[in-house]
């Protein structure tokens, strides 16, 4: 590669300088007298707690480890009890089939 160039672009300087080559913006749009007025049910009022006010620290398995980061998430871990599945060595189901 012994030479380069950089190909013409007219319409490149059009988009990097919009105050020299853009039509003035228009009036803009008629905000509607509906509009201003108050909606009713605009706002709503909930009767139930945030998901972070409702966990059950108390629920088996789970343990609370306070609050998180910059935005105060909470957090939490689980032990073995907390996972649901078939334990291989419970034998309490009674004799297997053979």
């Amino acid at each position: 590669m012994d030479e380069t160039r950089q190909q013409e672009n007219p319409s490149a300087s059009r988009s990097f300088h919009p105050e020299k080559h853009a039509p003035p913006p228009g009036k803009g749009r008629k905000v509607a007298k509906e509009e201003e007025q108050d909606v009713p049910g605009d706002t709503v009022h909930s009767d139930t707690t945030r998901g972070e006010k409702r966990g059950r620290p108390s629920e088996k398995g789970m343990h609370d480890t306070g609050r998180r980061g910059r935005t105060q998430r909470p957090s939490g871990t689980k032990d073995d009890s907390a996972f649901t599945g078939v334990n291989p060595d419970d034998d309490s189901s009674g004799p297997r089939p053979g």
